[in-house]
């Protein structure tokens, strides 16, 4: 299962996300109908309707239980949902002592529906939410765009106060595309940006977030305790492409990038940033391309690959 959606998530890893809540909420419809049918046609109660911790029992507690390495406001949203959730078994505990008792009265059915009716609108939002992210993401690659790494930088930049750690930058630009687009055609430009997209997904870790900048380019955000760290990290990326050729009908098209690393200065912007990591790119396609170029204290650029 997709745990929530990660931070620095794709659009596949949405639809997913969309798909299980979509199950969740089908599960859930049919536990409401279990108490609709006790209602009309009387029988034994399901430990799942009656049961003192009976949110921990029904299947939509399953899709809750999964939810993980959210942001902020994911966490937030979840949490609404859940507080709901708990809320809906409890009133449909009352009302369902009430109706083996006979005793029900049109207060215990408001307040069972007006939970429901909150616990569905706690969904709605969630959705909403993850439909702006899904459209904050590349409909080619797959990967987040360059609104998503604006507001994520500013999530990130927190982290790492908090952490005492150092906020990098990593621009890369894929080497002779033109070429390739010349040699196979633009369908063939569009396998591999995508290709590169997802090698480039696969190769980030945990602290680690990779974005689409626009035409061939990409920008990964890493927080790293040192230089030598961030340095490692910047040319393992650029490596791990140029060790995964991408295949073509039958053919192999060697693809690699050239990386422009600087770490993001206490109170500058991220456009600041991103101006100096391009520089450093740059002064590695004039020095031969396929490697990674740190911006170093004084302004000089050293190749770490």
């Amino acid at each position: 299962m997709v745990n929530g959606c990660k931070p620095n998530t794709n659009i596949n890893e949405i639809d997913r996300a969309l798909g299980e809540l979509n199950l969740a909420i089908k599960n859930h419809y049919e536990w409401a109908g279990k108490l609709l049918r006790l209602e009309l046609l009387g029988g034994e109660p399901d430990d799942d309707l009656i049961h003192i911790e009976s949110h921990k029992r029904c299947h939509f507690s399953y899709w809750l239980a999964a939810q993980a390495e959210m942001d902020d406001l994911q966490v937030e949203l979840i949490s609404e949902i859940n507080r709901w959730h708990e809320i809906v078994h409890h009133q449909a505990r009352l009302l369902i002592n009430a109706i083996i008792a006979s005793t029900v009265t049109s207060e215990l059915l408001d307040d069972y529906l007006k939970a429901q009716q909150e616990f569905i609108q706690a969904i709605d939002s969630y959705k909403v939410y993850l439909f702006s992210l899904r459209n904050l993401h590349d409909t080619l690659t797959g990967l987040p765009l360059r609104q998503m790494l604006y507001s994520d930088f500013a999530l990130r930049r927190q982290r790492c106060r908090r952490e005492d750690k150092q906020l990098w930058l990593l621009m890369m630009d894929i080497d002779r595309f033109k070429r390739i687009n010349d040699t196979w055609g633009h369908n063939a430009g569009d396998e591999v940006l995508r290709s590169v997209a997802l090698t480039l997904k696969a190769g980030t870790r945990r602290k680690e977030g990779i974005y689409r900048f626009g035409g061939e380019e990409f920008v990964m955000l890493l927080e790293a305790d040192n230089e030598r760290e961030a340095a490692r990290a910047g040319a393992r990326i650029c490596r791990y492409l140029e060790q995964r050729p991408i295949k073509r009908n039958g053919e192999e098209i060697q693809v690699t990038v050239t990386g422009g690393l600087t770490p993001i200065l206490e109170d500058e912007s991220l456009h600041e940033a991103i101006g100096r990591a391009d520089k450093a790119m740059y002064f590695g396609k004039t020095a031969g391309r396929n490697r990674c170029i740190v911006t170093g204290p004084k302004g000089e650029f050293i190749n770490v690959s």
